[in-house]
């Protein structure tokens, strides 16, 4: 038992020392640690940590869904989270009606038909990286592509420098995954300090990129102000830099290690929608944040106004309670529930737009890639935080995909691994 202090409200049986940060737990494999610990009984699935301050972790899919639904009680507002600390991010760190105000704001860059409209841009970006590794056979997935392809999406649609690309990713990372409080406050400052001169070098003359929709955005009949301002751009920076990467780095992990499921995409393409969102069901990435707006009871715990609460919602769509066989991967599940984009008013925002890229690199890749590997010998670790993410990714494949090993399949007009069958579902690695 760890001897850091627990407050008087913390049974004992709740106690479980973990840090989101950097817990063992979450250095390799964290979703199916995760869930075998809940499975085990060995971790409740609330429980408290001392670790960060000390707080509670939601890990149970229905106790965390309820939990998020209840607003009045549990709070996004940052004055009822006693380990909140400025810059804040908006509109996450708000509830209704302010935070769908908030939201309405950015809300035309997001929705489906602008989405649409973005395909063809997304496809040719996609398609002229992915010829860009082809020839070498091999890349190291996390810095070669998923940094890189949404991130760069994300800063077109800023409408900030590439060359900022670097600077940005490596402060991000900070953010949301260094285990020192300090360094994650510094960051958040300098990032902060970017958007803040990228709106100034806006004022006079806006343009239609994000940063400018948020410049010009109302909020109960005025401007935005200088706070409102950097947490929205915070928040859009944050989210655009880091998630889709993430999750793209483990979809890939997955098809690496399962080449009977990545060989079910390559022969059938109308398969790609089923496995994005079983894919995001079983690797989801994102966390969210809640603070208690007074002293409440909830399934027989005491919580205490400014509890702070962490929601680890990279497990909810693992839940034996909500889906049956929830390990096993079946890209034709006919349901595949989860809330890896959240839930509710604060379901994220960029939802559409994360599926959407997904979707395209997964049509992308096996179009020109018929069969890949995770390279022999590479043990893959993995970083907590508030967005869960692997470290580093080396894959393999033929360099010319045309050898002999491969034909053309006729039904779909790509290759494919010759007199190969797809292998049976498997279990999440």
């Amino acid at each position: 038992m760890t001897t850091l202090p627990i407050p008087d409200h913390v049974p004992e049986h709740l106690v479980f020392d973990f840090d989101i940060y950097s817990a063992p737990e979450l250095e390799r494999e964290p979703h199916r640690t995760m869930v075998e610990l809940l499975q085990s009984k060995k971790v409740p699935p609330v429980f408290f940590t001392p670790r960060n301050g000390g707080h509670w972790i939601i890990a149970g899919a229905v106790e965390g869904l309820d939990m998020l639904r209840d607003v009045e009680r549990f709070s996004s507002e940052p004055q009822y989270n006693a380990n909140s600390r400025k810059p804040w991010t908006l509109p996450n760190q708000s509830d209704p009606p302010e935070h769908t105000e908030y939201r309405r704001i950015i809300n035309p860059a997001f929705v489906p038909r602008t989405v649409s409209g973005m395909e063809e841009h997304l496809t040719s970006l996609c398609g002229q990286m992915i010829d860009d590794l082809l020839p070498r056979g091999e890349c190291e997935f996390v810095e070669d592509f998923g940094k890189k392809f949404p991130v760069n999406v994300f800063l077109r649609m800023a409408g900030a420098p590439q060359s900022d690309r670097e600077q940005l990713v490596e402060l991000t990372e900070q953010v949301v995954r260094h285990p020192e409080r300090g360094v994650r406050e510094a960051a958040g400052h300098a990032l902060g300090a970017y958007v803040m001169r990228s709106y100034e070098s806006r004022r006079d003359k806006p343009g239609e990129d994000l940063l400018s929709m948020v410049l010009q955005g109302r909020f109960q009949g005025r401007a935005l102000n200088q706070e409102e301002l950097l947490g929205m751009g915070l928040l859009l920076f944050l989210g655009g830099l880091d998630t889709v990467s993430s999750t793209l780095s483990f979809v890939m992990l997955f098809l690496g290690r399962n080449p009977g499921h990545y060989r079910q995409l390559v022969q059938d393409p109308t398969a790609i929608g089923g496995a994005v969102e079983e894919l995001i069901r079983t690797y989801s990435v994102a966390s969210l944040q809640r603070g208690v707006r007074a002293d409440t009871e909830y399934l027989g715990i005491q919580f205490r106004k400014n509890d702070k609460m962490f929601f680890m919602t990279q497990v909810y769509g693992l839940d034996q309670r909500r889906i049956e066989d929830p390990l096993r991967v079946d890209f034709a599940r006919t349901v595949s529930p989860h809330l890896g984009f959240g839930a509710g008013p604060h379901r994220c925002i960029g939802s559409h737009l994360a599926r959407t890229e997904v979707r395209i690199f997964l049509e992308e890749w096996t179009r020109r890639i018929p069969a890949f590997s995770v390279a022999a010998g590479q043990e893959i670790q993995t970083r907590g935080g508030h967005v869960w993410s692997p470290v580093a990714l080396p894959l393999v494949w033929a360099s010319d995909p045309t050898s002999a090993e491969h034909e053309i399949c006729p039904a779909t007009g790509r290759q494919s691994l010759a007199n190969k069958q797809v292998l049976p579902r498997v279990a999440v690695q």
